[in-house]
């Protein structure tokens, strides 16, 4: 490893709940060069690592004034010789020539949003970025041992996903938030740790920093899981030729397996699928990596009108070569990417494709984020019972969102789909009480009112002196009702006459 050099640096102190920044000199050298040279940790070191980031942007956050960092990225964080982590002071002159190493075209593309062209600006939420891509290289690049368990792997993938999505509605405000997310270093029990590495853009970051070294998995890794392999039960005939079939793809090379993963992180994660096609269309000789290049294409256009066609045979195509080629576990990603480019489609064939994707995907959940993994799934499969006249299930499916949904526009919207739901159904009764339900609970919501009355006045069943009284009630609790397009057409349609507090339902 190269010696140390020395840096001024920000020394942070809290008392209570100010903090106050000074400047240090320190011997050390940049994080990005310290594991280029020493990428073997111990999980205890990297969470600590992690958390000491994080303790210290939020510490410069705290300061007066409500300072940014601005600069957040592996190059403008110094670890010393006890391994102890600084930011560098960017307003000490000392540090120049480290600033303008940051300031590279191909440091920026790595560690800052797209539309973000420099480090001009400054804010918390590209502070949380510049974390979220710090946190993300480190795991890349990093030889853990021992190795992150399912539950830590699945929550760092969601603390750089949420990081990263700066727009997004759950997007991080503030530090503590994604601070309550880290995991905590816990000892491991003498049951072998599982270990695999996250789907992290490690080969993005190596070619355009030089660092082919990153590339070459950990030593370790092939023997562990070679480990593992002996330990598991025997394994059925019929799954053993399976299982022989997709040898050709296990043995690919390691470049193209990582363009795999990428490929896949930009269409599930990011949502980029122009960048995911590039990945997809740089593995040579795959006939799965030829066909996800089309989807992503497609779903770039995010219009396919005229093409539908040719959509659906390909998601088709897409999900036979995956149940061929790719093992049980590996299939739930791909599966997740079909059900995204199904939402182009209407047909019950679609529908049919959608709910036993999702069936083979609920199967295979991980340990976390299971949860919210499961809520997506079941929208999906609501949304095709739907499409495919299965009212029942369509409204078991919503029901269970009504549990979890917490957003009130979003409720209100499931609360009317599950209104007309039970009137498809044959249900008016249920109907009704579900449209009530809502009313109660969103006291301020004009549409579900309109939908009650609708209701009322459309049967027959119903005495008019009592759909006059619902009306009246309604006009008490939101005026504004009578002004709505909505009601003038239900007057028009039901003889509805209002004048002043008094209302006639007149057929």
């Amino acid at each position: 490893m190269n010696p140390a050099e020395g840096y001024d640096v920000l020394r942070l102190i809290e008392h209570g709940r100010i903090c106050y920044i000074s400047s240090e000199y320190v011997e050390g050298t940049t994080l990005i060069k310290w594991l280029k040279y020493r990428p073997n940790l111990s999980k205890e070191q990297l969470f600590s690592w992690i958390h000491n980031l994080a303790r210290q942007l939020e510490c410069i956050h705290k300061c007066r004034g409500e300072p940014c960092y601005r600069y957040v990225n592996p190059y403008s964080v110094i670890v010393t010789e006890e391994k102890e982590l600084y930011f560098l002071d960017m307003s000490a002159k000392s540090n120049e020539q480290a600033l303008s190493r940051m300031t590279r075209r191909t440091v920026r593309e790595h560690f800052l949003p797209s539309e973000q062209a420099c480090y001009e600006t400054e804010s918390i939420s590209l502070d949380i970025y510049g974390l979220g891509k710090t946190i993300q290289y480190l795991l890349s690049v990093s030889k853990l041992e021992p190795g992150l368990t399912r539950r830590e792997e699945a929550r760092f993938q969601k603390i750089i996903s949420t990081s990263l999505n700066r727009h997004s509605g759950r997007a991080y405000t503030n530090l503590p938030e994604l601070r309550k997310q880290i995991p905590i270093y816990k000892e491991a029990k003498k049951r072998p740790a599982y270990r695999r590495r996250l789907l992290l853009a490690a080969s993005v970051l190596s070619a355009a920093l030089g660092m082919n070294t990153f590339l070459q998995p950990p030593s370790s890794f092939s023997e562990q899981k070679q480990g593992a392999a002996r330990r598991e039960p025997e394994i059925p005939a019929k799954e053993v030729q399976l299982d022989e079939k997709k040898e050709g793809r296990e043995t690919r090379d390691e470049a193209a397996g990582l363009k795999e993963e990428l490929g896949i992180l930009y269409f599930l994660e990011q949502k980029d699928y122009a960048k995911s096609r590039e990945y997809f269309a740089d593995i040579e000789g795959d006939p799965l990596a030829d066909k996800m290049a089309e989807l992503s294409e497609y779903m770039s256009a995010e219009n396919v009108s005229g093409r539908e066609q040719r959509l659906e045979s390909l998601l088709f195509e897409i999900e036979d070569e995956v149940r061929e080629s790719i093992g049980v576990k590996e299939q739930k990603n791909y599966f997740l990417c079909l059900l995204e480019g199904y939402r182009f489609l209407d047909s019950a064939e679609a529908a049919e494709a959608v709910l036993r994707l999702c069936d083979a995907c609920i199967g295979n959940i991980g340990e976390e984020p299971r949860e919210e993994a499961k809520q997506m799934l079941t929208g999906y499969m609501a949304r095709a019972y739907e499409r495919t006249g299965k009212q029942r299930e369509a409204i078991e499916s919503y029901e269970t969102m009504l549990t979890w949904e917490p957003e009130s526009a979003a409720r209100e919207e499931l609360y009317k789909k599950l209104t007309f739901l039970w009137i498809d159904a044959g249900e008016p009764g249920q109907a009704e009480s579900v449209c009530r339900q809502g009313i109660e609970e969103l006291t301020d919501c004009t549409e579900l009112r309109l939908v009650h009355i609708r209701i009322q006045c459309a049967d027959e069943a119903v005495e008019r002196e009592t759909c006059a009284q619902t009306i009246q009630q309604y006009i008490g609790e939101t005026p504004e009702i009578v002004e709505d397009e909505e009601f003038q057409k239900l007057a028009n349609e039901y003889g509805i006459a209002v004048e002043g507090e008094q209302v006639w339902v007149g057929r």
